[in-house]
């Protein structure tokens, strides 16, 4: 076998070439003698600050991480594999798990393999109830793991402390939220309504030169979370929160808004006619809306038409798909221009 070898010193350096250009032997390990170390190699190359060598070295193998099926081999049968979910949510150590109830008397062992698979994870839990209620909140129940639904979860630059029962979260809508930062111009004044623990103040805050970030939540657990994260990720400065009902509390702020994001994929449109009485001549709103893709264009005549009602003017400049709530139905988002 081929290895390059280097004094200590040198180590680092060496190995990081060497992943670089893809030479590591990937079953064997590293060995350290005499003050030098051998890196096993899958081919002779020329490598700089180490040498390289046919060497007779017995390498230790590398551990290889089992897979979820070679772990439920012989507690599942094959229809039961079949079944087993292969998507899954992560949000920060927690994985939650949507399992079919024809897996439920061995959701105790699917839930420990996979947190066996996955070395970050510290708890796996199975979503009992889908987002809902005033709140949109969700439960959950722990099958595996430290017996904890409160997690921190790490995105865009960002840390966001939560409890998965307490606050409505989606981690799948991370790319959305960068999406969004990536619009933003310099000194720009955002509204975010719907806010939550903060995570759409907190990525935009991070991610833009928005001169200022507003939030209003009307969960008093999710707006409490919110105020430690902005302290967390030191963003007082750039981030206001307001609690309350967005339809009580934004007619009382007497500002507008350069651009305003409102997550709020289910009857987010009721919201359309006041988010419109406060956005600034040539600016955008992002509204959010679970469809199905035949019912797109009925939902885009549909903001239009609540516009002209509103007596005002805007233009559909995208419609971007930003998830899958389910087969064929998407989390959409609107990008609306606002031309008054």
């Amino acid at each position: 076998m081929f290895a390059a070898y280097t004094e200590l010193r040198n180590a680092q350096a060496v190995k990081e070439y060497l992943v670089k250009k893809q030479l590591v032997h990937p079953d064997f390990l590293p060995v350290k003698e005499m003050g030098m170390i051998y890196f096993p190699i899958i081919q002779k190359a020329v490598v700089p600050r180490a040498k390289v060598v046919q060497t007779k070295i017995s390498f230790s193998a590398r551990e290889k991480p089992q897979t979820i099926d070679e772990l439920l081999k012989g507690i599942l049968n094959p229809q039961e594999m079949e079944l087993l979910p292969r998507s899954q949510e992560i949000v920060g150590r927690i994985l939650i798990l949507e399992i079919p109830d024809e897996l439920s008397a061995k959701e105790k062992s699917i839930a420990e393999a996979y947190l066996k698979v996955h070395r970050a994870i510290d708890t796996v839990v199975r979503k009992e109830r889908a987002h809902g209620g005033e709140f949109r909140t969700r439960t959950v129940r722990i099958l595996a793991g430290k017996k904890s639904k409160e997690t921190v979860h790490k995105e865009n630059g960002i840390e966001l402390k939560l409890h998965l029962e307490k606050t409505y979260f989606s981690a799948r809508s991370a790319h959305e939220r960068l999406r969004l930062a990536r619009m933003i111009k310099p000194g720009e004044e955002v509204l975010v309504m719907f806010s939550g623990a903060a995570p759409y103040p907190l990525v935009l805050a991070k991610n833009s030169d928005a001169r200022q970030i507003y939030g209003i939540e009307l969960n008093p657990l999710a707006h409490a979370y919110a105020h430690e994260n902005i302290h967390t990720n030191r963003l007082e400065h750039k981030i206001t929160l307001h609690y309350g009902n967005v339809l009580e509390v934004l007619p009382k702020l007497k500002r507008t808004f350069d651009r305003i994001a409102m997550p709020l994929p289910k009857t987010g449109e009721e919201f359309l006619p006041l988010a419109l009485s406060r956005i600034r001549s040539n600016g955008m709103i992002h509204l959010y809306a679970f469809l199905e893709e035949k019912d797109i264009p009925a939902y885009a005549q549909r903001i239009k038409e609540i516009a002209r009602n509103a007596r005002h003017s805007l233009r559909i400049v995208r419609k971007v798909k930003c998830g899958q709530f389910s087969p064929g139905t998407f989390r959409m988002c609107f990008d609306l221009k606002v031309e008054k």
